[in-house]
């Protein structure tokens, strides 16, 4: 019978051999790397999370909002915190830029956490008014009396731009590289929505900024709310739809 040399007799009898060894710390490293993974991921998945329900809690603030006052606010493109550019203006065909926070009673969040907003604006000289940041007599009401440019009148320019062509020229929202079809703002327009919000997380697309393509704070385009996350993008976008907007106001309108 072959017998081995003592030494190796010995070196066996010490611990692993260096094929066990080597098996070991490959384990060790997947076993570690598993873990951060893991925990990146979940991390990542609790920030989005947050961001949803802050979304959600500002798609209840515009909806308040529009009901008081019988449209909706205008974007912040002067970067206050209040609807309008420097002076306060909502100047013509203004649809995208920073949600106006303080014009919701609401506190300015760090830059880096402000959502992007857009709103619905166009008054077609034929197809009817549905300026949807403006307040506009649309039911016939005297001025002075208490339907005069009311949330009922928001209801029926909501109803007017349900009427209205799809187009790149205004606020909408294109796919979800999915069910509905490519994210491309200008080949595969979807909706028109009332308005949307973008809660931008990382910067996942490496521009810069922390919205991710296609979004930024002065687009009048976003993805469809619940597209996937990757790894080029993170944004949540929530967005309320014509239909689901008037239907909220005229259930709760005087």
């Amino acid at each position: 019978m072959k017998r081995h040399p003592a030494h190796v007799r010995r070196l066996r009898q010490r611990g692993f051999s260096l094929i066990e060894l080597s098996v070991v710390l490959l384990a060790t490293g997947l076993l570690g790397w598993a873990v951060a993974s893991g925990y990146g991921n979940a991390a990542a998945l609790q920030d989005r999370d947050r961001a949803r329900q802050s979304a959600e809690s500002l798609r209840e603030g515009l909806r308040a909002f529009a009901l008081r006052n019988g449209r909706l606010p205008c974007p912040d493109t002067g970067g206050s915190g209040w609807e309008g550019d420097a002076a306060g203006a909502c100047a013509s065909g203004a649809e995208a830029g920073w949600l106006p926070y303080r014009s919701l009673g609401l506190d300015l969040p760090p830059d880096a956490l402000r959502a992007a907003y857009g709103v619905y604006r166009n008054r077609n000289a034929t197809g009817g008014d549905a300026d949807l940041a403006v307040a506009t007599e649309r039911t016939g009401d005297a001025a002075g009396t208490p339907g005069y440019r009311n949330a009922r009148d928001l209801v029926a320019g909501l109803a007017i731009a349900g009427r209205q062509a799809l187009t790149t020229a205004h606020v909408r929202l294109t796919g979800d590289d999915a069910a509905e079809g490519a994210v491309d703002c200008a080949a595969n327009v979807r909706s028109h929505p009332a308005f949307f919000i973008v809660v931008p997380l990382e910067d996942r697309d490496g521009d810069g900024n922390r919205f991710d393509a296609p979004h930024t704070a002065g687009a009048p385009c976003a993805y469809a709310p619940g597209t996937a996350l990757r790894s080029d993008r993170d944004d949540v976008v929530a967005a309320e739809s014509l239909d689901a907007l008037a239907g909220w106001i005229g259930a709760r309108a005087p």
